[in-house]
């Protein structure tokens, strides 16, 4: 994959067997993103849950002085109204207004909410986005769920993408830390899925650096939405809890205290070994066993793995056949109102 742009500077970097192209960020670009959005009067952000508080306040940060606003969007009588006037973004200021009004009148509209949101409301966005705007999107299940039932994007808007590589806290942590140390933030991968103007890269690498990306790197919105839904039902959703259940329970049936079962299953892996893995990578844990812990580790690894490759190769093959995407949608129509899944992503 390769892309260029008129804005920002594209670095080329081998990995392994091939070529990456990537693009550097930090607060040293800033000044480029008001020529990146030209002609841009107000970026909406639409929804306030996990990336929508993150994207909007880091937008509004690195726009500032710019003349572009940044609105957040939400359905009427949202209770997430009020954490967004928590930060700033209120009616009154121009900054906070109902989802639909406020795609309407943006220039580009950030669709952050959940995905069970965007399955049951995507029509009616379609229909409020004006000719010649861009929809963006920090998730690929638009795409898949389209495909799934025949449904196609407007032709007349630009789709780009930006993905940050973390959860919403993490994005705004991490660019409130860069304001001390240039370049830190959350890593993020764009995607150019449909550009009718040629402005489609520079909108999606503008959008990437202004959320404090270090590094930006390109992507489609398709192989986005099953690497991410993968590793979601891999790793995040799945695996790190049945291992930490499996692991209680045989503990305690082999007459163990609940406690010390607790300590030795949930607390042993989010303690120090995530801490191992988040600062020195996965192989740190193996290389800080002593021999005989090394040789319990291969005997370990030995029977898990094979186990863990069939399931996790079952997950993938749902995840690439729209089976999973299918089970997400069927399960926020058949929700109650009360336990239907959250709006705001």
């Amino acid at each position: 994959m390769s892309f260029s742009s008129k804005i920002f500077s594209i670095d080329t970097v081998k990995m392994s067997d091939r070529t990456e192209q990537i693009v550097k960020g930090g607060r040293h670009l800033f000044p480029l993103l008001a020529k990146a959005f030209a002609g841009v009067k107000q970026i909406g952000v639409i929804g306030w849950g996990s990336q929508g508080p993150a994207q909007a306040q880091n937008l509004r940060d690195s726009l500032a002085g710019t003349g572009i606003t940044v609105k957040v969007g939400l359905r009427a009588g949202s209770s997430s109204m009020a954490e967004a006037r928590k930060a700033d973004f209120t009616e009154q200021n121009g900054t906070l207004g109902e989802m639909f009004a406020v795609i309407k009148e943006s220039d580009i509209s950030l669709l952050l909410i959940s995905d069970a949101a965007q399955a049951e409301l995507y029509t009616k966005i379609f229909e409020s986005l004006r000719p010649g705007s861009t929809l963006g999107l920090s998730h690929g299940f638009l795409i898949g769920h389209l495909k799934n039932v025949g449904a196609k994007l407007p032709a007349n808007i630009n789709v780009i993408a930006a993905c940050p590589k973390g959860m919403g806290p993490s994005v705004r942590r991490l660019y409130v830390q860069g304001k001390e140390v240039n370049g830190a933030g959350i890593n993020a991968s764009i995607a150019i899925h449909q550009d009718i103007d040629g402005r489609a890269t520079d909108y999606a690498i503008g959008w990437s650096v202004a959320l404090g990306s270090p590094y930006t790197f390109e992507t489609t919105l398709e192989s986005e939405f099953k690497s991410d839904i993968y590793g979601e039902r891999g790793i995040l959703l799945g695996a790190v809890h049945g291992v930490i259940e499996a692991l209680y329970r045989r503990y305690v049936a082999g007459g163990m205290s609940k406690d010390a079962a607790f300590l030795n299953s949930a607390e042993s892996i989010t303690g120090p070994i995530s801490k191992t893995i988040s600062k020195r990578g996965i192989r740190a844990v193996y290389d800080g066993l002593d021999a005989a812990g090394k040789a319990e580790f291969e005997k370990a690894y030995t029977a898990a793995y094979p186990a863990a490759r069939e399931v996790l190769a079952e997950i993938y093959d749902e995840v690439s056949s729209g089976n999973e995407i299918r089970g997400v949608v069927l399960a926020g129509d058949t929700a109650t109102p009360t336990r239907r899944p959250p709006t705001n992503r």
